[in-house]
């Protein structure tokens, strides 16, 4: 078998993976609050290659080592603030310092980024499709979207009169290690994290960190090393049969 078919078998499948990542970045450029993802692929196990002779095979002697596959690492998040842009809606929040809202998920407290939020059907502060806002006091109920928020994250009615809740933010010291990327883009952590004080801005939402050209740029790169992994490949699998076939020809 020709060993090549290992290096061009992985490599396709490496930059698939690639490529999903990236398309995924691209698919959340206008995502509030999203933190954009790098892929990273890693050599496999080394392999000792040994040089030996054409008929006699034995007193092999050891020439170096080499790896045959390129598998996938893990994938790292930027956790670049992006700045914010001003919006007409009072209950858009972003966060001008690092931090997390706190979101009461389907398993658990999940965190993010994005402070697009809205009132469920219940008269509660939620974000959509992931579940309602958390405060200092769990749940937040307000009732209404006329209400004014100072930077501490504290929820007044329009008028100021009435206290209406807090909103939570937290962070954490290692987020690489700490944080676990859920597929709806929040973050999910065993850790306990540390609250934020004075980083709330009303009436705005956080831009995507996704860099366009970054990313366009790294997926025509992919595709290109993955198109000619595919043609060499074709051309292995050619000469393989050509080979098979002369062989049974003797």
């Amino acid at each position: 078998m020709f060993q090549g078919l290992y290096n061009l078998t992985s490599g396709m499948l490496t930059q698939t993976r690639n490529l999903n990542v990236i398309s995924n970045n691209m698919s959340n450029v206008t995502t509030a609050g999203y933190k954009s993802e790098q892929f990273m692929a890693k050599t496999f196990q080394e392999e000792l290659i040994y040089r030996s002779g054409n008929k006699d095979k034995g007193g092999a002697t050891p020439i170096g080592r080499m790896n045959r596959i390129v598998t996938a690492d893990r994938n790292y998040t930027d956790y670049t603030n992006a700045g914010y842009q001003g919006t007409s809606r009072s209950l858009d929040f972003a966060l001008s310092t690092d931090g997390f809202f706190c979101i009461q998920g389907e398993g658990g407290t999940v965190y993010t980024r994005n402070g697009s939020f809205s009132l469920d059907n219940g008269g509660y502060l939620c974000l959509q499709g992931v579940g309602r806002v958390l405060g200092t006091n769990g749940p937040i109920y307000l009732g209404t979207d006329k209400v004014n928020v100072d930077t501490a994250g504290n929820i007044y009615t329009e008028n100021g009169n009435t206290y209406l809740g807090s909103l939570s933010v937290v962070d954490f010291q290692n987020k690489d290690e700490q944080l676990t990327r859920a597929s709806d883009g929040t973050f999910t952590t065993e850790a306990q994290g540390t609250p934020v004080i004075g980083s709330i801005v009303q009436g705005a939402l956080e831009y995507s960190n996704v860099d366009t050209v970054k990313e366009m740029t790294a997926m025509m790169s992919s595709q290109r090393v993955l198109q000619s992994n595919a043609q060499i490949l074709k051309m292995y699998d050619q000469l393989t049969g050509k080979i098979v076939s002369q062989l049974g020809a003797v």
